[in-house]
């Protein structure tokens, strides 16, 4: 019997670099940030959003504000912090879509900027629809993927989200949802696109959703204009 290791969804190489995870109802921030932004428990934070570009800024300090949470240490984490703001998630759907992925797939290196420290999150597929639904505009551009039932992931594009649903060769595909983030830029989409199929790969040693026939990657724009 050939042996092989498990790998733990929950695990992240690396455990001394600096992370912060969005968790459902709360915010974390591993101990090897809170050493380096000099940040303890009883400490509060003030959150700042940047919707356009998917980025969350967290300023730290030490006077409690209007809108600010406070930082704590939860049971068993003897360096670790976090804020409780479920509000935040529940508010903002890219950054619900983002608390809704795996473990991995959760956690972002923070980069100071000024005051903030801050983190690009990535979109995360928050829009969800049935596979037969007609309440996708024509007009949606951005990333997506194919779900079915299981929660299996069997596709992974870009685009024209309806017109790319309603291709011909689609419709035997198996697959029962759709879910999508709205990317206007090309670009944008492109890189989103490559850094999901990516992760896929991570997950699946190496191997591609089922319908997925090459790599993602960072393509001329223009010459693949009919495809993703």
């Amino acid at each position: 019997m050939a042996w092989e290791v498990f790998n733990r969804e929950d695990s992240v190489q690396g455990h001394d670099v600096p992370f912060v995870s969005i968790g459902p109802k709360s915010v974390w921030f591993n101990a090897v940030f809170a050493r380096i932004a000099d940040i303890q428990p009883n400490t509060f934070v003030t959150v700042h959003v940047d919707s356009d570009n998917v980025k969350i800024g967290f300023e730290f300090h030490d006077d409690k504000r209007r809108s600010s949470f406070v930082l704590s240490r939860p049971i068993g984490r003897r360096a670790s912090l976090r804020c409780s703001c479920q509000g935040l998630v529940q508010k903002y759907l890219w950054i619900q879509g983002v608390s809704r992925q795996a473990t991995r797939d959760r956690r972002f290196t923070p980069a100071p900027e000024g005051r903030l420290w801050v983190i690009q999150l990535c979109p995360a597929f928050e829009e969800r629809r049935a596979r037969e639904s007609a309440d996708i505009s024509s007009d949606v551009r951005g990333i997506y993927r194919y779900v079915r039932e299981s929660g299996e992931v069997v596709y992974v594009g870009r685009g024209e989200i309806r017109k790319r649903l309603a291709q011909p060769e689609r419709q035997d595909w198996d697959f029962d949802r759709v879910e999508y983030s709205v990317v206007a830029d090309p670009d944008q989409q492109v890189r989103w696109e490559d850094y999901w199929i990516t992760r896929f790969k991570e997950a699946n040693k190496g191997k591609l959703p089922i319908y997925n026939k090459i790599s993602g990657c960072f393509r001329d724009v223009e010459s693949e204009a009919t495809n993703g």
